[in-house]
């Protein structure tokens, strides 16, 4: 992923200002009777990727969500182990924040850090092994990116903008293939690009 200089401080500034709004945005519960914990957790199990449903006039799931950006969050619970979260980044605008469950962020991905295409987290406690957990080997772990986590239970927001309307459908796949969940999990999905053919079926021998 090249990008030149002034594009860089402009990508950038759009991040800086989307981890202000995320943080604005788990933080603010902190003043309502219910936290940003609690106000996920009834829209699925913990260590499981849940997508946010859009927002609409009226209707968010958390304070201060963008129309124009897509959301995912996991709620990680480490009680039993560590907890992976592997994603494909498909532009340098999305972000990955990891939370306490009042909303104190203490740790940050952004897309236009990372050198390659994806990413691969595994959150722990700093008293679980990461090399126990994953079963990886040496040259697997390399690449893998440890989050040390203050607490057992958490969330992990990832925040997708929109480059134009057309790109919606392009984010919600993307965030439907992240995996979130214990260490020893598959690949995530590749995502088509917007307007690809699908793909032929394989011939059954027959």
């Amino acid at each position: 992923m090249r990008v030149r200089l002034p594009g860089l401080y402009i990508a950038l500034a759009v991040v800086l200002a989307g981890l202000i709004h995320v943080i604005a945005v788990l933080t603010l519960p902190q003043l309502a009777p219910r936290n940003a914990h609690a106000r996920l957790a009834p829209l699925g199990p913990a260590n499981t990727i849940i997508q946010l449903p859009a927002v609409n006039a009226g209707q968010q799931v958390m304070p201060n969500m963008a129309p124009d950006v897509r959301y995912a969050a996991c709620l990680f619970d480490l009680s039993e182990g560590p907890v992976r979260l592997r994603a494909d980044i498909p532009d340098e605008l999305w972000l990955i924040a990891f939370y306490t469950p009042i909303g104190e962020n203490f740790y940050t991905v952004i897309g236009a850090d990372m050198k390659r295409g994806n990413v691969d987290l595994i959150v722990t406690t700093k008293d679980q092994a990461v090399t126990d957990a994953t079963g990886d080997s040496p040259e697997a772990l390399e690449n893998l990116v440890v989050v040390n986590s203050p607490v057992t239970n958490g969330i992990a927001l990832i925040r997708a903008p929109l480059a134009g309307p057309s790109r919606a459908g392009e984010a919600e796949r993307a965030l439907k293939a992240t995996y979130c969940g214990r260490p020893a999990a598959p690949a995530p999905v590749a995502v088509p690009p917007v307007g690809a053919a699908p793909a032929a079926p394989v011939p059954s021998g027959r």
